[in-house]
């Protein structure tokens, strides 16, 4: 992959809690905006062909578009269950999913490792807009630990190269930041500390927002990773989305699916 490989503030171990999650719960709300509905009729086709009705989100952050996707597949006819995880849990996030979707949105509220899933966190496997968190190595053994585990997996991020949906270009913007402060939940007096008093979010997510860019992966690049894994049964795509904005996506799933590839 030949995008820069810059770091991102989020995925420090050193970067305290209350200022991570106050920058996930940013992320979550701008995400519900509905920038991923142009995966839908995809994400739903693949939910079929595996008979899969529990997805299991990696890398949740602060819940990300999983409120709003789950929403659109309600609204196509399929009800899924979702189960939240992330490296960095945030658990008021993911507890405030939990309650807006009461039996329909779990989590789990220990580290979950997109590499290394445990065993016994079964189903469809996404990843939305975190993608470009990864290294070329990582993104291919996260793909790997699927198959090895005969799990369907399915990434999405933005497409390099497009300029980002209005929601999400506020967090380019420190004063977009604040702007929107008032109107994140769930409520946090640390978010409002952390944003107005001493103002490291907004910068925070704006240089998180500029490397995000530079980091995104192409099509053509994740196509060459799912060819560099070992030989294995499933049924790959690559590809994008592209109206109303451009999603770029990888999706795999197991052989014995084939007669209903999408």
């Amino acid at each position: 992959m030949r995008g820069l490989r810059l770091f991102e503030l989020e995925d420090q171990a050193w970067l305290p809690r209350p200022i991570r999650d106050a920058g996930t719960d940013y992320i979550r709300f701008m995400w519900e905006r509905g920038a991923y509905q142009p995966i839908v009729r995809r994400l739903k086709e693949a939910l079929i062909a595996t008979g899969s009705r529990t997805i299991v989100d990696l890398c949740s952050g602060g819940g990300g578009p999983v409120v709003a996707v789950q929403r659109a597949l309600d609204e196509a006819g399929l009800v899924v269950d979702f189960i939240l995880t992330d490296k960095y849990p945030n658990i008021r996030a993911f507890q405030y999913a939990h309650e807006r979707f009461i039996g329909r949105i779990r989590f789990i509220d220990q580290p979950v490792d997109a590499a290394a899933v445990p065993d016994h966190l079964n189903g469809f496997r996404t990843m939305f807009a975190a993608l470009h968190h990864f290294s070329p190595e990582a993104v291919r053994r996260t793909l790997q630990d699927a198959v090895v585990k005969h799990q369907p997996i399915a990434l999405f991020d933005m497409t390099r190269g497009t300029p980002p949906p209005p929601s999400m270009a506020i967090l380019g913007n420190p004063l977009g930041v604040v702007l929107a402060a008032p109107f994140v939940r769930p409520f946090r007096w640390s978010r409002l500390f952390w944003t107005y008093l001493v103002p490291i979010v907004p910068l925070y997510l704006t240089w998180d927002a500029f490397v995000s860019g530079l980091r995104l992966h192409s099509a053509q690049e994740l196509q060459e990773l799912v060819a560099s894994l070992p030989p294995n049964d499933y049924v790959w795509q690559v590809g994008g989305e592209k109206f109303p904005r451009s999603i770029t996506y990888v999706l795999g799933y197991p052989q014995r699916n084939a007669a209903q590839v999408i």
